[in-house]
């Protein structure tokens, strides 16, 4: 593997996007309200160098490596989890999308879009032991650890392609909607759910029988999407919508949307399962939203261009791809509930007595007192004109 730079560590808590400084410095008399200042909702552990546009990302906890697809560079780059440095580069196929682990045959699947293969890696090694063919413009891909089966969202195809992880052979193709991507397997309930980016929709398949049971519709140009067992919910980038679908696994009904940043493209599911992360690309801000009250309780400001998540099951930390920067955005999320909104706080001079002044009056150009101003009630177009 080849090296990388150092991690540059920061370690500073960073303020909400557009949060008043601490100690505002005030002219007298300018301002009626003053907003308070918000706590810090986030810290930013460190900036990672990587590769050039990546885009996803998953954790080996087991062996403590973060593993990020750069598509522009096409290779992996691949992180130590304790150190968060860079250790090297893995080289994959042409412009890789995204990763997903076979963590009991010690293995990594890479989806390379322009190369419609996808590379097979020997975790032990860090080497690249075969590719397979699959349909055109792989995207998405996804494990199934109880059949030992590799799920792909194709787009080229609109199909989901199938992968024996043992013998490392395309089996078959599910069919899908036009622009197939962004996939995910409920291991509890038999399902794969793949999002159709052209469709607008998402397709339901039997995992067991490996065939469609239905079509969802949800928002506009839909892309990454993820699991959180704790609330049996599923949840779905909608990148032109500006929204979260939120699916039900038990019914496998779209039961809501929830309104975030410009453009996500990326979601994520905090540790905790309390709280779901939706990466704005074209705002370079991640929506931190309630697992429970489904409200989007912050941003987050990261790289430029953030895309894949991966949050490690031992710290906590969310690690965020940032295509645009070429850098892996580390945050430690603080929140434990909504950030409420500034309140105001009135300014001494509020409710007083009008101080003594004099303006000119621009119909008659004679200086008018604040009295005569007052009671002829001019004051009120002079401060909302302010």
């Amino acid at each position: 593997m080849g090296r990388l730079p150092r991690a540059k560590v920061d370690g500073v808590r960073t303020p909400q996007p557009g949060a008043p400084a601490e100690d505002p410095d005030i002219p007298e008399g300018t301002a009626c309200l003053i907003p308070t200042p918000r706590a810090s909702t986030h810290r930013l552990v460190a900036e990672i160098p990587v590769g050039l546009g990546p885009e996803g990302a998953v954790i080996d906890a087991a062996r403590r490596r973060l593993y990020v697809t750069c598509s522009r560079s096409h290779e992996l780059t691949v992180v130590d989890l304790d150190s968060l440095e860079p250790l090297g580069t893995i080289a994959v196929g042409r412009e890789p999308t995204d990763v997903a682990l076979d963590q009991g045959r010690r293995r990594m699947f890479v989806c390379d879009l322009l190369g419609s293969t996808i590379t097979v890696i020997d975790l032990q090694t860090g080497e690249p032991v075969q590719t397979v063919d699959v349909p055109g413009y792989p995207s998405s891909v996804v494990f199934d650890p109880t059949q030992g089966l590799v799920y792909c969202g194709c787009a080229g195809g609109s199909a989901v392609a199938v992968i024996d992880s043992d013998t490392l052979e395309l089996l078959e193709t599910i069919p899908a909607g036009f622009g197939a991507g962004g996939i995910i397997y409920d291991d509890d309930r038999q399902r794969v759910y793949c999002a159709n980016f052209l469709a607008d929709t998402v397709t339901v398949i039997d995992a067991e029988q490996r065939r469609p049971l239905a079509t969802l519709e949800v928002g506009r140009a839909p892309c990454a999407m993820t699991i959180n067992p704790a609330t049996a919910s599923a949840y779905l980038v909608n990148s032109a919508s500006d929204t979260v679908t939120r699916i039900d696994l038990d019914s496998g009904e779209v039961v809501q949307e929830i309104r975030v940043g410009r453009g996500p493209v990326g979601v994520g599911v905090s540790a905790d399962g309390r709280r779901i992360y939706a990466g704005n690309r074209a705002e370079g801000t991640i929506s931190v939203v309630g697992a429970h009250d489904h409200q989007e309780w912050s941003r987050i400001p990261v790289g430029e261009a953030p895309a894949g998540f991966a949050v490690d099951p031992v710290t906590g930390y969310v690690f965020v791809s940032n295509a645009g920067s070429n850098t892996v955005s580390v945050i430690e999320d603080l929140l434990t509930g909504p950030v409420a909104a500034a309140e105001p706080v009135p300014h001494p001079l509020v409710g007083q007595p009008l101080p003594q002044f004099a303006l000119p009056d621009l119909r008659t150009e004679s200086l008018r007192h604040s009295l005569e101003w007052s009671e002829r009630k001019f004051i009120l177009h002079f401060f909302a004109s302010w």
